[in-house]
């Protein structure tokens, strides 16, 4: 008799300084359920759950899968109808597995551990016998609750995040290999810290050098799976921490190499934090004296939506007005008033605009920016050219490109996803054709702009996901906790099996 899997998920990434709560629409746009998943609807770690269960030749029935782009914390309702509707299908039948696509740090208006309470329902719904596996972002904040409810998680291995498919597919895989009968343990280390998210990768050499030794192991046998997760580092929660997780026969070899892995990443705590950063001015400078053909690329990642900031930030605009004529660039904004006023002006309008600050207006100010013209609207959707999320439409509601001298923004209703560099060209703006070019994103950006550009700068600019850690009001973070305050070795949690 073939082995019965049920399939759900809910992703977003939430902020704890981004004022605005993440609502039942902002997942609409990408909610999937029953055989519009199995179709191959949903992309991501769901689709790699899917095709592996299936070309397993499980029987699986698919729930509700859903996601909304990083921001908010989630309005406690949206979990409540996810759960109603996915228990509604899990009670009162028998699973061999269930296998749920989460991000790991997502937040409620009533709860800091939303995706514990989720695998909480999850197990209490399907009994102790059910294998429960999760998948979860690399910045995931991996709680001892979700692991006394799940017996395995799995984390990204990429960041930039390349690998949003073959996470799914090791999450099934691992399922899949317990309902079978194979014996694995997976155990849980934590350190008590955190980084900035625009400082490092896994493609430089400390964090690669980690991330390469769990693939040897693995490859090797040793281990059969490896998580190293970096925290989000704009949760502000009572319960936090830097994790790594290991799945391997039995609790001893798991524990030993999630000794080896959290060690190693306690030892980089002080490298992940990153370089100094550069003013907007010095930016610009760069740009000015760059003559390599090739864009300078200001990161503004504390403004980026992809770790859930407000998008309205104008502070690179107000700084880029003095080269209006003299340099090629281009920004972003989000602000709806001013879309409407380009609405109204239509192509070729012309007038002052007021940018910024309408949505967190305590964490950047209004700018002003005279003689612009409108140079063309947008319905707001553009294609993803990846790498991650390839061929994936993103929709940024109503968006106008202006024109100041030189200078193009490009005024979104909301946005996302503006690492990729179809966030600008399919908005007309072509990157390649700038001397600067300000991108909202933090790592992200990186699989795209760093083979066109002449340097990528990370400058230091205000927002809700801001990368002087010390500057954002923390005030419910575990105690000692790096980089506030200094840890030791014996801060760090011993690898534990929780189930």
């Amino acid at each position: 008799m073939s082995k019965r899997f049920f399939l759900c998920g809910i992703m977003q990434e939430s902020n704890s300084f981004n004022p605005t709560p993440a609502t039942d629409a902002d997942f609409a746009y990408t909610r999937r359920e029953g055989e519009a998943v199995l179709r191959g609807e949903v992309g991501g770690a769901a689709q790699g759950m899917v095709d592996t269960l299936l070309s397993r030749g499980y029987d699986v029935t698919a729930g509700v899968v859903m996601k909304a782009k990083s921001g908010g914390p989630v309005a406690h309702e949206v979990v409540d109808e996810f759960l109603k509707r996915n228990l509604a299908l899990l009670r009162g039948n028998t699973w061999d597995g269930v296998v749920v696509s989460l991000h790991g740090a997502m937040l409620t208006d009533v709860s800091e551990d939303a995706c514990g309470d989720i695998l909480t329902a999850i197990r209490e719904a399907v009994g102790e016998t059910a294998v429960v596996t999760a998948s979860c972002d690399l910045h995931a904040n991996v709680t001892e609750r979700m692991l006394c409810a799940a017996d395995h998680i799995c984390g990204y291995q990429t960041y930039p995040h390349l690998d949003f498919y073959e996470v799914g597919c090791r999450a099934a895989t691992l399922a899949a290999r317990a309902v079978e009968g194979e014996s694995l343990v997976t155990v849980r280390a934590a350190v008590p810290m955190m980084a900035p998210a625009h400082a490092y990768t896994t493609n430089t050499p400390a964090l690669k050098a980690v991330m390469d030794r769990g693939h040897a192991l693995v490859s090797g046998g040793d281990i059969a799976d490896f998580s190293v997760f970096q925290v989000q580092p704009w949760l502000n929660v009572a319960k936090l921490a830097s994790t790594v997780l290991v799945t391997a026969a039995t609790e001893e070899q798991a524990a030993a190499v999630a000794s080896e892995l959290v060690n190693a990443a306690f030892a980089l705590r002080e490298v992940l934090q990153g370089e100094p950063l550069m003013t907007i001015e010095e930016v610009i400078q760069t740009a000015r004296a760059n003559t390599t053909g090739k864009p300078v690329v200001l990161v503004d990642s504390a403004d980026s939506p992809n770790a859930g900031a407000t998008g309205d930030t104008a502070t690179v605009i107000e700084a880029l007005l003095p080269y209006r004529d003299e340099l090629y660039a281009a920004a972003s904004v989000d602000d709806v008033p001013a879309v409407e006023k380009a609405f109204a002006l239509g192509v070729g309008g012309k007038g002052d605009f007021t940018l910024g600050a309408t949505v967190a207006p305590k964490l950047s100010t209004p700018v002003t920016v005279p003689d612009c013209t409108v140079v063309s609207l947008h319905s707001g959707e553009f294609r993803m050219q990846g790498p991650a999320s390839r061929g994936e439409w993103r929709d940024m509601g109503k968006t106008a490109v202006l024109a100041a001298g030189k200078l193009r923004i490009v005024v979104n209703s909301h946005s996302c996803y503006q690492g990729d560099v179809q966030f600008y060209r399919g908005f007309g703006v072509e990157p390649m054709l700038q001397d600067l070019i300000a991108v909202k994103a933090c790592t992200s950006l990186r699989a795209g702009y760093e083979p066109i550009s002449a340097a990528i700068c990370n400058a230091a600019t205000p927002g809700a996901a801001g990368v002087v850690l010390k500057a954002l009001p923390f005030d419910r973070l575990p105690k000692p906790f790096y980089p506030f305050e200094e840890i030791t070795e014996s801060d760090i949690t011993p690898p534990r099996r929780h189930r």
